[in-house]
C-alpha cells in the first residue's frame, strides 16, 4: 500500500459519478509518521460527484480500530461506522491552490488519505474504554492490596519523641 493508491483523478470520470473502494488496514496506518492508530480493519467507500464548480466526496466507513483500554489496558476494538462528505471546490485562481478544498481546474488529481485519516480520528470517542468497545464489556481495574506493613525505625522513634 502506497500513498499514490489513494489519489483520485477527476478528469478520467467516465460519468458524473463514480465509486471507489479502500480495504483499511495495518499498511495505511504504517504510512503516516507518528500514526494516533497502529492497526485496524475498515472497508470505505468514496462516491464522487461532480459539477461544473465543485466536487462533492461522501464518504461510508464500516469497521473497528484496535486501540487500549484506558482503563485497563487491556486490546479493545472500537466499532466505526460513518457517513462524511467534503467539498473541493474547481479553481484556477493560484492563490486559493495554496488553500484546503480547493484544486485545479487544469489537473484534477485529489489525494484522499488525509481525508480518510482525519474522518477516522474524529470517529474515535475521547474515552477508549472497554464499554464503547465491540465486546461492551465494563472494566475493572485490580488493585493488589498494601501488605507492606510500617516498619518503624526505632532511631526515628526516638527523635519523634523529643518533637513531643
Amino acid at each position: 500500500m502506497k500513498l499514490s493508491d489513494f489519489n483520485i483523478e477527476f478528469i478520467k470520470f467516465k460519468n458524473e459519478t463514480d465509486t471507489f473502494h479502500y480495504k483499511i488496514n495495518d499498511l495505511f496506518f504504517g504510512l503516516k509518521e507518528n500514526s494516533l492508530f497502529e492497526s485496524g480493519d475498515i472497508d470505505i467507500s468514496v462516491t464522487c460527484t461532480r459539477n461544473e464548480s465543485n466536487i462533492t466526496l461522501d464518504y461510508h466507513f464500516a469497521g473497528h480500530i484496535a486501540a487500549a483500554c484506558d482503563r485497563c489496558l487491556r486490546d479493545i476494538k472500537i466499532a466505526i461506522e460513518a457517513d462524511r462528505n467534503e467539498v473541493l471546490r474547481l479553481t484556477a485562481n493560484e492563490d486559493l491552490l495554496q488553500e484546503e478544498n480547493y484544486i485545479s481546474v487544469n489537473y484534477q488529481v485529489y489525494n484522499v488519505y488525509d481525508s480518510i485519516y482525519e474522518q477516522i480520528c474524529l470517529e474515535m470517542p475521547v474515552r477508549k474504554i472497554c464499554e464503547v468497545s465491540e465486546r461492551k464489556k465494563e472494566c475493572k481495574i485490580d488493585h493488589p492490596e498494601d501488605t507492606n506493613e510500617d516498619v518503624v525505625d526505632e532511631r526515628w522513634a526516638e527523635l519523634k519523641k523529643l518533637i513531643k
